[in-house]
């Protein structure tokens, strides 16, 4: 890890409110978690933006990561250092399901975000930029092997269904091909969020009806295939956060997912890792019983 000697240009705090509009998107999801005020997030990130000579500005209503702010990200790789040394809450970032599922309660010196990013690139981007500490992602969509930044550490394996609403006319049926699902429209997410699931869903007739989404509503994505004939995608996770609005299909697909924890390289076997893998691998032993396909795991 890199030494704390050199002194830090902005205070832990002004940096906070500022990496916290970037990471949560709103002002007042980022005082909520900072323990701050919505004027003091707004007043700190100003000056943390003034400081650094840049200018935040908002991309389709998520604020902009600011990737080339050399210096800025310099400051971050420090106060990162400072959060894993115990000086402040490690951010945790994760699914619409993991959050709800394996992170409550919030594990012990953790910070934990919204849950609602739709997609890798952006999680990655908070990663590498040292605004999120870990995130809990699913697979197959991780970091490559041989990635320099990022790494990963299996939770879970589980496959992956397709879902459609109690009275959808496929499910009257007691086997199906492909074929059968081609004339209706299935969900597909933004180009590139979740780039190896949408190829693998591509490559047999999948992924045709897009939704602009860039946090997660349930109304857009399971609520489309509770509302009409389109076919969606679900694991053994996912449905338990969305009840029994949702039927499988008889088919099987050609992906498996599963959660895994997404951190730098350089935190992988850090005691709070450890301590949190831990945790939540712990948290997925009652899901496993009510659900045996989802497979836990071993630790190592």
């Amino acid at each position: 890890m890199e030494s704390l000697a050199r002194p830090s240009v902005v205070d832990l705090e002004t940096l906070a409110a500022l990496d916290g509009l970037l990471w949560l998107r709103t002002g007042e999801a980022a005082a909520q978690k900072l323990s701050l005020n919505q004027s003091t997030v707004s007043r700190r990130a100003k000056q943390c933006q003034e400081l650094f000579g840049l200018a935040c500005t908002k991309v389709e209503n998520e604020w902009d990561l600011l990737d080339e702010a050399t210096l800025l990200n310099a400051e971050r790789r420090v106060h990162q250092q400072a959060r894993w040394r115990g000086w402040a809450p490690l951010r945790l970032e994760g699914t619409y399901w993991s959050g709800p599922l394996l992170c409550d309660p919030i594990p012990e010196g953790w910070m934990l975000g919204l849950c609602n990013i739709v997609g890798v690139p952006r999680n990655f981007s908070l990663l590498r930029l040292g605004i999120v500490d870990a995130w809990i992602g699913a697979a197959p969509d991780l970091p490559e092997a041989d990635d320099p930044d990022l790494t990963s550490l299996p939770l879970s394996q589980v496959p992956v269904h397709c879902v459609v609403a109690p009275h959808h006319p496929l499910l009257l049926r007691d086997e199906l091909s492909f074929d059968d699902l081609a004339p209706f429209p299935s969900l597909a997410l933004p180009a590139g969020a979740y780039p190896k699931v949408e190829q693998a869903l591509k490559q047999v007739g999948l992924w045709s009806s897009p939704v602009r989404m860039k946090r997660y509503k349930r109304s857009l994505w399971e609520g489309k295939s509770e509302a009409d004939l389109t076919i969606g995608y679900a694991t053994a996770m996912s449905l338990e956060i969305c009840g029994d609005s949702l039927r499988r299909l008889p088919i099987d697909l050609p992906i498996r997912s599963g959660d895994a924890l997404i951190m730098k390289r350089e935190f992988a076997d850090s005691p709070q890792i450890t301590t949190l893998r831990k945790t939540l691998l712990r948290r997925l032993e009652p899901l496993a019983a009510r659900h045996p396909e989802i497979v836990i795991e071993p630790y190592r």
